[in-house]
């Protein structure tokens, strides 16, 4: 699948209901009692989409510094929790 993200196009692998569920749990994790994200769990969530979703990382985002990384996979990230449109 392509994703659109201000620092270019992206193509990254098709998520899975599989892998779809797994990175649920990695949010959920992410998340303490009171409600906010603890950040460094939250980066296991961008680390698990940087290595799900890219099959060469430093590649395809080796140029960019790490805040336009995370920016890009935070595009990503929203695109793979985005729900599929039901066929017809």
């Amino acid at each position: 699948m392509k994703v659109k993200t201000d620092h270019g196009t992206f193509e990254v692998r098709d998520i899975t209901f599989q892998a779809r569920r797994e990175l649920h749990k990695l949010e959920v994790k992410a998340i303490t009692k009171d409600g906010e994200i603890n950040t460094e769990k939250f980066f296991d969530v961008l680390d698990w989409v940087l290595n799900f979703g890219f099959s060469d990382p430093e590649k395809d985002l080796g140029k960019l510094d790490d805040n336009a990384i995370d920016s890009v996979l935070m595009s990503v990230y929203n695109a793979y929790k985005e729900p599929n449109p039901k066929k017809s």
